[in-house]
């Protein structure tokens, strides 16, 4: 799928197949933040992955906007330290959503 057709076609859901996600899958999903660009080139974030389900369900509960985790067969935190004082603090957070909308992208695609 070129870039546009994945840009102009995607459909943001919160309902999922209930079938695992390839380990190749999840690989080419996380390369696809990795590969992201950031503010000074400086990566400031970890992606951590849950697949367990009893930590999905857990997660599903965090927030009225969370539900959906409970449902899915991976969840994918991206997670930054706090800026520093010599930071732009907002920085940081452009460059998360950039992984994102990669990851965002790159699932679509397959």
């Amino acid at each position: 799928m070129d870039t546009w057709t994945a840009i102009d076609s995607i459909r943001v859901v919160r309902a999922f197949a209930p079938r695992p996600l390839e380990a190749a899958h999840l690989r080419r999903i996380l390369d696809a933040g990795r590969r992201a660009g950031s503010s000074k080139n400086l990566q400031r974030w970890a992606f951590i992955v849950v697949e367990d389900r009893a930590r999905l369900e857990e997660l599903a509960r965090v927030g009225s906007y969370a539900g959906h985790l409970a449902g899915a067969a991976v969840a994918v935190a991206l997670v930054t330290p706090e800026p520093r004082a010599a930071d732009s603090p907002r920085s940081v957070l452009w460059d998360l959503g950039r992984a994102a909308q990669n990851m965002v992208l790159a699932a679509w695609e397959l």
